[in-house]
C-alpha cells in the first residue's frame, strides 16, 4: 500500500464526501488532530505544568519540523496566525519610503497586495501588474526597476492555478536590488517549496498543510528585519522576566511573535509538516499527477480549462456558465469544490483518487452548467 493510500484512511472526510477543496480549507487528518487534542488534554489536566513543558524549548522543535519541509533554518521560522499578518510584518518592517516601489500583481489573493496600500501614505508606489498567464514572470519583472524594494507574489495563484517560477523572479529581482516575498499558502504541503531562494514568505496552515485555522508561519531570511515593526512582550529578549521597564529585541524568530501563539494549532501544523516532509517527493508527484489528470479529463469533456497544464500545481480552474449553482449541485451529490476565478476550482490533494475525479466528471457531464 502506498503512503497516499494509507494516509487516506486517516482523513475522515473521505468517508462522507469527495473532497476537492483543499485550496479553501483542508480537512484535518487524524494524527494532526491528535497533536492538537493531546496538548489541550494535557492543559486540561495539568494547567501551566503542561504549558511550560511544551514551551520549554521556545518551540524550537516545532520550528525545525516546518524548516525541514521548507528547506530553511529553524531560526528563520516564526509562528503567525495567518498569511495576512505575515505580509503586514514585511510591509511595515522594510522601512519603505518616498520614491520606493513595491511590485505585485492582480492575480493575487487580496492578502498580498492590500497591506502595501497603506504605504501609499508614505509615498511608496504600489505597482499592480496585470499579467497574462503565459508570460507571468516576464510581465512582473518588466515592472521592476532600480527603485523597487520588494516583489510580492504567490507561488501558486488561488484563482487561476498557475505555478509561478519564483526562482527566476528572485534571481532577476535580486540582481536589481529588490527583495522577494512569496505567499506559499497554495503550494506548501502540496508541491516542493525551497524558500532559500526568496527573502520572505508566509502561509496559513489550514490549506494544503492540513492544519487548523489559526496556525501559520512567517519566514524571514536570517539577517533581515532584525528590528521588527511591531513590539510585544514576547518580542523581548527578557520576556520571561515580566518587567515592563526592561526591553531588548530578541534576536531569534520569536521577535515577530508579539503575543501568545495558538499552541494547539501550531502543534498540529508541525505534525503535518513532519509527516509531509518524509514523503515530499511522493506528495508532490501525486498532486501533479491528479491535477494533470483533472485537466485532461475536463478538456476531453469540452470544458475550457483556465489553468495551464505545464504550469500547474494542485489547483485546476475551469469555466462553467453558473459556477455558484454548479458548486451547489456538486455539494448536493457529495462533491466539495469552490467557485473561484472564472469558474469552478478543483483542488486535489495527494490522497485523492482518479475515481473521485471521474465522479466529478460524471456529474458535470449531466449538468447544464
Amino acid at each position: 500500500m502506498s503512503f497516499a493510500e494509507s494516509f487516506r484512511d486517516l482523513v475522515p472526510v473521505t468517508k462522507k464526501f469527495v473532497y476537492l477543496n483543499h485550496a479553501a480549507v483542508s480537512p484535518t487528518p487524524l494524527p494532526v488532530l491528535e497533536a492538537a487534542q493531546a496538548y489541550l488534554r494535557e492543559v486540561a489536566s495539568e494547567g501551566t505544568i503542561a504549558v511550560n513543558r511544551y514551551e520549554a524549548d521556545d518551540f524550537k522543535g516545532l520550528r525545525e519540523k516546518l524548516a525541514n519541509l521548507l528547506n530553511v533554518s529553524w531560526e528563520e521560522i516564526s509562528f503567525v496566525p495567518n498569511t495576512s499578518y505575515g505580509v503586514n510584518v514585511i510591509a511595515h518592517g522594510l522601512d519603505l519610503g518616498p520614491g520606493d516601489n513595491v511590485v505585485t500583481d492582480s492575480l493575487e489573493f487580496p492578502a498580498v497586495p492590500q497591506p502595501f496600500y497603506k504605504l501609499k501614505k508614505r509615498g511608496v508606489e504600489v505597482r499592480l501588474v496585470r499579467p497574462n498567464l503565459d508570460s507571468f514572470e516576464d510581465d512582473v519583472l518588466s515592472a521592476v526597476d532600480g527603485r523597487t524594494r520588494l516583489v510580492a507574489i504567490s507561488h501558486v495563484s488561488f484563482n487561476t492555478g498557475i505555478r509561478v517560477d519564483y526562482e527566476r523572479i528572485a534571481r532577476e529581482a535580486h540582481s536589481m536590488g529588490a527583495y522577494v516575498f512569496l505567499d506559499v499558502i497554495q503550494s506548501a504541503g502540496a508541491v516542493k517549496v525551497d524558500l532559500k531562494h526568496v527573502d520572505f514568505a508566509a502561509a496559513g496552515g489550514y490549506k494544503w498543510l492540513m492544519a487548523p485555522q489559526g496556525s501559520g508561519f512567517l519566514y524571514v531570511k536570517k539577517g533581515l528585519i532584525e528590528d521588527p515593526p511591531f513590539y510585544g512582550w514576547r518580542s523581548s529578549r527578557y520576556w520571561l522576566e515580566f518587567n515592563a521597564e526592561k526591553f531588548e529585541v530578541d534576536k531569534g524568530p520569536r521577535r515577530f511573535e508579539i503575543g501568545t501563539i495558538d499552541v494547539a494549532a501550531n502543534l498540529a501544523l508541525a505534525k503535518s509538516a513532519e509527516i509531509l516532509a518524509k514523503h515530499v517527493e511522493e506528495v508532490s508527484s501525486r498532486v501533479l499527477e491528479l491535477s494533470g489528470y483533472t485537466i485532461r479529463r475536463l478538456s476531453e469533456e469540452g470544458f475550457e480549462v483556465v489553468t495551464p497544464t505545464e504550469k500547474r500545481a494542485g489547483i485546476v480552474i475551469f469555466k462553467v456558465k453558473d459556477p455558484q449553482r454548479v458548486v451547489k449541485e456538486l455539494q448536493a451529490k457529495g462533491i466539495i469544490a469552490s467557485a473561484r476565478g472564472q469558474g469552478i476550482r478543483v483542488s486535489t490533494h495527494f490522497y485523492n483518487t482518479k475515481d473521485e475525479i471521474e465522479k466529478l466528471i460524471s456529474i458535470l457531464r449531466h449538468s447544464n452548467g
